[in-house]
């Protein structure tokens, strides 16, 4: 990983944006959290990140290989937590 994850710079690659928004079909069908949330991507490498539905910061991480380990259980920027996230991963914030 390239950076620490602050919600607000690319944990891949350390850019401050621009992020657009993205729709990634597959990913809403495999992950129950993607379904209801917005997507966004990191022009500079490909990256996408969950939003934050409270503040709009980067919640978390998301690629095809996904792993419950990698991923935030809180917005690093609001501390919102998300309960399709929580739900997912199957273990309580941290």
């Amino acid at each position: 990983m390239g950076v620490e994850f602050d919600g607000k710079h690319c944990s891949e690659c350390g850019s401050a944006g621009p992020f657009r928004n993205v729709v990634d079909e597959w990913m809403k069908r495999t992950f129950r959290f993607v379904e209801k949330g917005q997507l966004k991507m990191c022009e500079a490498c490909g990256a996408k990140y969950l939003v934050c539905e409270k503040c709009g910061a980067l919640y978390t991480r998301v690629h095809p290989a996904l792993e419950q380990w990698e991923v935030s259980r809180s917005c690093p920027v609001c501390g919102h937590v998300d309960p399709e996230v929580k739900a997912w991963d199957g273990v309580s914030a941290r």
